[in-house]
């Protein structure tokens, strides 16, 4: 998956937008990071995906894993992980990204959209 098949996943959810953060493409979720392109020294190519931070260290936990973090990430307690999506299967990729919207939607409009699906 490249970031446009990303953010076509991630746009056909409710409430959600395209937007920036830092500079870099992002999408949100009413006005709350899911996921952003992060192509930096420390991350290229990659998009970093919020997730609880229990499952945070389980996908960082094995270094064979595409998964990783790094210490900015770390220093600032963001929830996120990366991944060079070229790295993962879309499926996968896209179970990530659904599960990242869930944990950042409003509750109402999560449970909306779960009644509906």
């Amino acid at each position: 998956m490249d970031w446009d098949a990303i953010v076509a996943h991630l746009t056909q959810l409710p409430d959600t937008e395209l937007t920036t953060t830092w500079g870099n493409p992002a999408v949100k979720t009413g006005g709350k990071l899911v996921a952003w392109w992060r192509d930096a020294p420390d991350s290229p190519g990659s998009v970093a995906v919020k997730v609880a931070p229990e499952e945070l260290e389980a996908l960082v936990a094995d270094d064979a894993s595409p998964f990783f973090t790094i210490e900015h990430f770390r220093k600032f307690g963001t929830n996120a992980v990366l991944v060079r999506p070229a790295e993962v299967a879309p499926e996968e990729l896209c179970e990530l990204l659904t599960e990242a919207w869930r944990l950042m939607a409003k509750v109402r409009v999560r449970k909306a959209w779960e009644a509906e699906s």
